[in-house]
């Protein structure tokens, strides 16, 4: 399963880079879409939709709905961004309050209607950040690979420190494997990459404190976003969002953390980050 996964991450890693650092913000907005598309495929799926034909049209809808919103109401993004924000935090709130209920795949109106704001607002947000070259002096792929980093760097630092550490439970009602050790090894992780990031986009000490401040944020709006899903896959008696990514699972599986993560990262900037560097 192990090399599975290996074998399955590294060509995408390396097309994922490509189309950050070698494409414009037009032709990554497409490639966003399409990711769009299969993650609609599989919300529809984990809110009980049973028909593959109406998986399918709702999956059409999800990037149809994102570029809609791209082309015709470009005003009101940063509107649907920071609700997909204040969202996040909301859903951290309900995780820690609730408990997933019995397995039932009926279909779930909210959770289906959820999509429409979290799905579109995450692809917009990593569009905003790859796009944003007049405040970050040309950077803008730059600091969008920093903010998905920010996941992969926090899930390795949980990792291999709840492996070593982990003894209290994080949230065992809905992810067991998770600890309280495992999430502080992620933050420290996090911190100390980031850093590394902020000498080399050439940040002063207030800029650098204020970054490290955002991306302990971002850290752990992106476990609300592992645990969201997680709770979601077990009400609807799934391991796996789907089966197209081999040895990973879906594409919901993998960008769990991401979809939570972006939003407040933007936010977080604009308010933070960007003022600093005017």
């Amino acid at each position: 399963m192990l090399y599975q996964r290996i074998l399955t991450a590294i060509p995408l890693a390396i097309f994922v880079i490509w189309m950050i650092f070698f494409q414009p913000t037009s032709v990554f907005l497409y490639f966003l879409l399409f990711i769009m598309l299969i993650s609609g495929y599989e919300w529809a799926k984990l809110s009980g939709v049973s028909s593959f034909a109406l998986r399918g049209g709702f999956a059409v809808f999800i990037p149809l709905l994102t570029w809609a919103i791209h082309y015709y109401a470009d005003a009101y993004v940063d509107l649907i961004i920071k609700l997909a924000a204040v969202s996040w935090f909301a859903i951290t709130v309900y995780l820690k309050l609730s408990e997933p209920s019995p397995v039932n795949t009926a279909f779930s109106p909210i959770k289906l209607a959820s999509s429409f704001i979290i799905l579109p607002a995450a692809a917009l947000a990593m569009r905003d950040i790859h796009g944003m070259n007049l405040l970050s002096g040309g950077q803008g792929a730059d600091w969008l690979f920093y903010a998905l980093s920010l996941v992969w760097v926090a899930d390795i630092g949980a990792y291999f420190s709840g492996k070593k550490f982990g003894k209290h439970k994080l949230a065992p009602h809905i992810s067991p494997g998770k600890t309280i050790e495992g999430l502080a090894g992620g933050v420290i992780a996090t911190s100390l990459y980031t850093l590394v990031a902020a000498y080399y986009f050439e940040l002063g000490m207030e800029k650098t404190f204020l970054l490290v401040a955002l991306s302990i944020v971002v850290t752990l709006i992106s476990v609300s976003g592992d645990l969201f899903f997680s709770f979601l896959k077990r009400e609807a008696g799934l391991k796996d969002s789907g089966r197209i990514l081999p040895g990973h699972g879906g594409i919901l599986d993998r960008i769990d953390s991401v979809l939570a993560a972006m939003p407040v990262f933007i936010v977080g900037y604009n308010w933070l980050i960007a003022p600093a560097l005017l």
